[in-house]
């Protein structure tokens, strides 16, 4: 098995994608399925360096203060990343066959955003609902770190570099046989 095998890191951070203010909590309802309009997909849920305790409102509003300490000349840019990551056919028949606990996956995973370059994140797991559609993991990154007021910059060795720190996770999780 090669260490790509698992899925694909998707990065939504493209030009003009969540520029506008009222972009965290739209894609935090989206990916929590709490907008109105659940889609039944949604296995868990999570978050890193905020209350998930509290609820969906009150870590949308964690988001929000936070990015209050960024100041900035012009325009505020990104409100928030959305990264994706998609497992493949064989990714998804591994996590099976060695009954990986998916919560503590994405918790890793999501962990990995933190140790390397940010705070705030908020992951939800969706199963694949529709014909042709893979397990999969959303990572909603706060682009302001809580605790300095600074922007995240993310480019594509990033990216990759990410994907390939995921790969590990998971391959760890495989080797070391967590359930």
């Amino acid at each position: 098995m090669t260490p790509t095998s698992f899925g694909k890191l998707i990065n939504k951070a493209g030009n003009g994608n969540y520029k506008i203010s009222d972009a965290p909590e739209k894609l935090i309802r989206y990916i929590t399925r709490t907008n109105g309009r659940p889609a039944n997909d949604l296995i868990s849920w999570g978050g890193i360096s905020i209350l998930e305790y509290s609820g969906i409102d009150s870590i949308i509003e964690q988001i929000y203060l936070a990015q209050r300490l960024h100041t900035r000349k012009g325009s505020f840019g990104r409100y928030m990343d959305h990264e994706i990551f998609s497992f493949s056919s064989e990714g998804e028949a591994l996590i099976t066959a060695n009954k990986l606990e998916l919560d503590r996956l994405a918790r890793k995973m999501a962990y990995d955003f933190f140790d390397t370059d940010h705070g705030q994140i908020v992951y939800a797991i969706h199963s694949p609902f529709k014909e042709g559609k893979h397990l999969h993991i959303h990572f909603a990154l706060n682009t302001v770190k809580y605790d300095t007021g600074n922007k995240r910059r993310e480019n594509r060795r990033q990216t990759a570099e990410r994907e390939a720190r995921f790969q590990r996770i998971i391959a760890n999780e495989i080797e070391t046989g967590f359930i």
